[in-house]
């Protein structure tokens, strides 16, 4: 069925007798962390397939025997045996997404010049938080990854706590254990007053209310006390327990899951209170196609890589569909893969969050 005009302009209206001054009343921009420190695929354009590959090769078992003296007859190999490396092959299939805004012709008239660049802006910042959505629920759902609960509870519905140190120190050590890469090498001090050491960290995410709980916990380390930084990451705001924090909204919680009564934490009441879910991950734990190039803007030609993220607007054209050339639209798409690559690199924390 044909789109309409009027389905078009209601889709965006256009204002009547109102004079539009674009200020700074926008809509709210999210901290989407959920790509950060992962390692990134590439889909070969005109390759044959739509699916993304990483190839994990396991760590070597430790030589602990001393090479013997080579005698006798030097023939091939003098001996010595050889070593057969695991390689793992981790495939997901990649897949397409998008959305469109449709304007006409009185939407651009009555909103001058400024309109389609607002626009474009929400777009951006749609595209982003969608694919950072789908980066969260690949780390949330599926894969048997380190799991935690709040002081060790025996399922979510038996939470009656918020995070702990040594929920943290229980989860840093697991990665420790299973050989985890850190992503950030030890911060010393500076001579700067009030700063600290930051020893060598995971990333850690977590919901904006468990920041505030974190942020209480002895040993916890503010972003601007660090010692010798230049850069953190979008969202950070502190250290502790060896994993460098970042918070945002869209995290992972489970409204009124804990059935065990446990007063003083955010949820329905004290026998409905919410989940929230943290992780804890090391490098090369998880793996994506998305965000690697943000918003671009160039021509791609054939056997470039794949862009992240594509912002597209088109001019009205006069067509059969539209013989006057009213209509046009705005519109992103962004190809997206994502897998946790190694199990043992990664932690789930499910704790409840302080009613603060």
């Amino acid at each position: 069925m044909a789109i309409t005009a009027a389905t078009l302009t209601s889709n965006l209206t256009a204002p009547v007798d109102y004079v539009l001054m674009k200020g700074l009343l926008k809509a709210a921009r999210k901290t989407c962390p959920y790509f950060n420190g992962s390692l990134p695929g590439q889909l070969q354009k005109a390759g044959g397939s739509a699916s993304v590959k990483w190839r994990r090769i396991e760590n070597l078992t430790p030589v602990t025997t001393a090479l013997g003296e080579v005698t006798g007859t030097v023939a091939f190999g003098m001996g010595r045996n050889s070593v057969q490396p695991t390689i793992t092959d981790l495939t997901v299939a990649m897949a397409k997404y998008g959305n469109p805004i449709y304007t006409t012709e009185e939407v651009d008239l009555y909103n001058v010049n400024s309109n389609s660049t607002a626009l474009m802006e929400t777009l951006g910042a749609n595209a982003g938080e969608s694919l950072n959505i789908l980066m969260r629920d690949v780390m949330n759902t599926g894969a048997s990854v380190v799991v935690r609960r709040a002081s060790s509870a025996a399922a979510d519905t038996t939470i009656v706590l918020s995070i702990t140190v040594n929920d943290i120190k229980y989860c840093v050590n697991q990665l420790n254990r299973n050989s985890a890469m850190k992503f950030f090498a030890e911060g010393n001090g500076s001579t700067k007053i009030g700063t600290s050491t930051v020893r060598s960290s995971y990333y850690g995410i977590c919901h904006v209310d468990v920041e505030e709980d974190i942020r209480s916990l002895t040993g916890f380390i503010a972003v601007e006390q660090y010692g010798g930084y230049t850069e953190t990451e979008p969202g950070e705001f502190g250290a502790l327990g060896g994993v460098r924090w970042t918070s945002t909204e869209i995290a992972p919680v489970s409204t009124s899951s804990a059935t065990t009564t446990a007063s003083g934490y955010r949820g329905a009441s004290a026998t409905a209170n919410d989940i929230y879910r943290t992780f804890i991950y090391g490098k090369e734990a998880v793996g994506s196609v998305g965000l690697g190039e943000n918003l671009p803007t160039k021509v791609y030609k054939m056997y470039d890589r794949v862009p992240a993220i594509q912002l597209m607007y088109s001019k009205p054209t006069v067509s059969i569909a539209d013989p006057f050339g009213e209509m046009s639209v705005l519109s992103w798409k962004a190809f997206f893969a994502g897998k946790v690559l190694n199990t043992n690199w990664i932690a789930r924390l499910s704790t409840l969050a302080k009613a603060v």
